[in-house]
């Protein structure tokens, strides 16, 4: 069977040591969306291999399109830093995370928690 793009996705999250949902977050695509592409082996749009390609800066373009070459870009070399790009300095997941920690209902929530704890 020749090897898809979801098969490189999932080695990729591999590499990273992610589990599928969070690899979703670091691309602001809903829980379950990669799980699912995987399973069924079915096309990833462009939109989301951009996404990739823009967080995951180490990664190859040719490979991850096309299975061409090593996995890491020929500028990256061993023993890098092996977390995804961010704007801020930390990994998308933890940024969604912390967004949603800053909703005033969850920060209420928090608040009554540690209260009563």
């Amino acid at each position: 069977m020749k090897e898809k793009l979801t098969d490189r996705i999932r080695v990729l999250i591999d590499y990273y040591g992610l589990s599928k949902n969070a690899f979703d977050a670091s691309i602001t695509k809903a829980n379950g969306y990669i799980g699912k592409q995987i399973k069924k082996r079915a096309s990833i749009g462009s939109d989301t291999v951009e996404t990739i390609l823009h967080v995951y800066k180490q990664i190859s373009p040719a490979w991850l399109i096309n299975g061409e070459g090593e996995m890491l870009r020929n500028d990256i070399t061993k023993g890098e830093v092996k977390e995804p790009a961010s704007e801020y300095g930390q990994d998308s997941f933890e940024q969604i995370l912390l967004q949603y920690l800053d909703r005033p209902k969850i920060k209420e929530k928090l608040k009554n928690l540690l209260k009563d704890g």
